[in-house]
């Protein structure tokens, strides 16, 4: 970064790449545990899934690669080595389910994961709010997309949560097995 980019920074330079790395590590972290999940999921809404898990799988690691340039912009430099990733993130890996044909509970598992990134950015939108506006519109970028991911999961678990459920008599559901 040039002198200027980096005078315009109010912040310790070292904690805030410090926190960057911590969420670069998180988009790692996610980006393999929706792609792994991706490829692992078994059963008709395995299949489902697997499409969807892909697309998100991609944007992950599109946030962590914007995340490695601001990183290295600020002067420092990535974390390269897998075994890294974890030690250093916020949360801890989101590995699938044992069992690979439980839809939801993967869709919960990944919807938690959304809401700590969410969390995380939001920490991050705070700490360099009217200090650095470069990272601070970084983080504004990558809390929104989590948002909509969460709520996209939201809604798929919600549609799948009804998906077993079909009208009776007189307006009222039945469960289907």
């Amino acid at each position: 970064m040039g002198t200027a980019g980096k005078a315009i920074v109010e912040l310790d330079v070292d904690q805030l790449i410090t926190e960057l790395t911590k969420d670069y590590l998180d988009e790692l972290l996610a980006f393999y545990s929706y792609w792994i999940t991706a490829q692992v999921a078994e059963g008709f809404h395995g299949e489902e899934l697997a499409e969807h898990f892909d697309e998100e799988a991609k944007d992950e690691l599109g946030h962590a690669r914007k995340l490695a340039e601001r990183i290295i912009e600020l002067g420092g430099s990535p974390v390269v080595h897998p075994k890294d990733w974890e030690p250093g993130a916020h949360a801890p890996w989101t590995a699938p389910r044992v069992d690979r044909s439980d839809a939801d509970g993967m869709l919960q598992d990944q919807i938690k994961a959304e809401r700590d990134a969410i969390t995380a950015y939001n920490r991050l939108a705070k700490m360099t709010f009217g200090k650095d506006p470069v990272t601070y519109a970084l983080a504004s970028e990558l809390l929104a997309d989590e948002v909509r991911h969460e709520e996209f999961l939201e809604n798929l678990l919600g549609r799948r949560g009804r998906a077993h459920l079909e009208p009776r008599e007189h307006g009222e559901r039945e469960r289907i097995r």
